[in-house]
């Protein structure tokens, strides 16, 4: 909801719509701490780069969950 409430911050933290709607896509929750930590001019520093790749751990297993209970679907192929 912060590209709603604040779509300054989203402006500042992409110079392309097309970056955004994959990061949406494909790790949302990476992309919304990429937002909120981005200061303009500077980028990110020092424990910022932290937070960035524990939101993309966070946003790999939950893909990782995703497939993992897909196969525990009755008739799934390959159950």
């Amino acid at each position: 909801m912060i590209w709603i409430a604040r779509p300054a911050l989203v402006n500042a933290a992409f110079s392309s719509w097309f970056f955004t709607v994959l990061g949406i896509i494909f790790l949302p929750f990476t992309t919304l701490i990429y937002v909120i930590l981005y200061t303009p001019g500077f980028g990110l520093r020092g424990w910022d780069w932290f937070w960035i790749i524990l939101a993309v751990c966070f946003d790999l297993a939950h893909w990782a969950a995703n497939v993992s209970q897909r196969r525990q679907i009755p008739g799934y192929p390959g159950h």
